[in-house]
């Protein structure tokens, strides 16, 4: 490692340090203030915070303080979005935040449209062209946002819910006749043909300057990227007649949580069962991982998942605003 690479590595290490010590503080502080200012952003668990760290030493994201010689100001998170910048042809970008306490609304506004504007001076010098957030509803934090010139997209829904020790899973009457084995990447090319239109979540990407096809380019990537990896748990539902796929669900854990990246079932085969089937049977698969909770986002026009989600025992956290700039 040459001597500018390792100033380097000493300052990610460093902002590493200052963000999990921030994020711990900001995360307890704000679940002292009064609703709704508590609920607008949940308490960040150990895990999410390592997580968010981890990404910053290791220079996948940077740390854009509202004010950089007090870091429990304010900050949000840059980190460039890899597979959407290869699809786009230009560079894509996402913030996370912005983690902050101040009561006041007006000293919000202030602070996020200031780490919002840093944050696209970033994307600038970088030629990236796309930059997305998912942020509370908290009004002053989406002012900030749209005086730094972003645009209200999508508004999503987050649910959690513990995972019990699990004990045999059920099948659904109308579900039966269906075999749920794992979902390797060796069969992810033949798994995700079979289910043919597949229904991703990400429509905070959505926009006229994007490519019509884009959504389902992206997720066919996000999908054989997460069946290929060992990270991943994955079940695929195959029809035990035909031997056809018609339904996938695929999570991730992070210590004891885990999270719901992919819960799809073919629309022939929607409103049998089959998606409550492949929730049980992977969260069964998630608790042998170590995990305990288990998390899921999904747009909030999406009542069927939702409905599904909380006759599972989930409960919903909070809303996210998705918002977008872009040329």
């Amino acid at each position: 490692m040459t001597p500018p690479q390792k100033m380097a590595r000493a300052k990610s290490d460093a902002s590493a340090r200052i963000l999990a010590a921030t994020l711990t503080l900001i995360s307890r502080e704000q679940s002292t203030l009064p609703p709704p200012y508590s609920l607008w952003t949940p308490r960040m668990d150990p895990g999410q915070v390592r997580e968010a760290s981890m990404l910053v030493a290791d220079g996948k994201a940077q740390v854009v303080w509202a004010d950089e010689s007090h870091p429990a100001m304010g900050l949000i998170l840059y980190r460039a979005r890899i597979m959407e910048t290869r699809l786009l042809g230009y560079g894509s970008a996402v913030l996370q935040g912005p983690f902050m306490v101040d009561p006041d609304p007006d000293a919000r506004q202030r602070k996020t449209g200031t780490m919002a504007a840093k944050a696209l001076e970033i994307a600038r010098s970088r030629s990236v062209k796309f930059v997305s957030v998912k942020t509370s509803h908290d009004p002053a934090a989406l002012r900030g946002f749209a005086d730094a010139g972003f645009r209200v997209a999508e508004v999503t829904t987050c649910l959690e819910g513990p995972i019990g020790e699990p004990g045999e899973v059920p099948t659904a009457p109308r579900a039966a006749g269906v075999l749920i084995r794992p979902a390797g990447g060796e069969i992810a090319g033949a798994v995700l043909d079979g289910l043919g239109d597949l229904f991703y979540d990400g429509h905070h990407l959505h926009g006229p300057f994007l490519p019509e096809d884009f959504s389902g380019r992206l997720w066919r990537m996000v999908a054989e990227r997460d069946l290929a990896s060992d990270d991943c748990p994955s079940l695929v539902a195959e029809d035990q007649r035909t031997g056809e796929p018609v339904g996938l669900a695929v999570g991730t854990v992070s210590g004891k949580r885990a999270n719901l990246t992919i819960l799809h079932v073919t629309e022939s085969r929607r409103g049998q069962g089959l998606g409550k089937l492949l929730l049980s049977s992977l969260s069964a698969l998630l608790y042998g991982r170590g995990a305990r909770t288990l998390a899921a986002e999904t747009a909030s026009w999406n009542l069927p998942a939702l409905s599904l989600y909380v006759s599972s025992g989930m409960r919903h956290t909070a809303p996210l605003m998705a918002l977008h700039h872009a040329p």
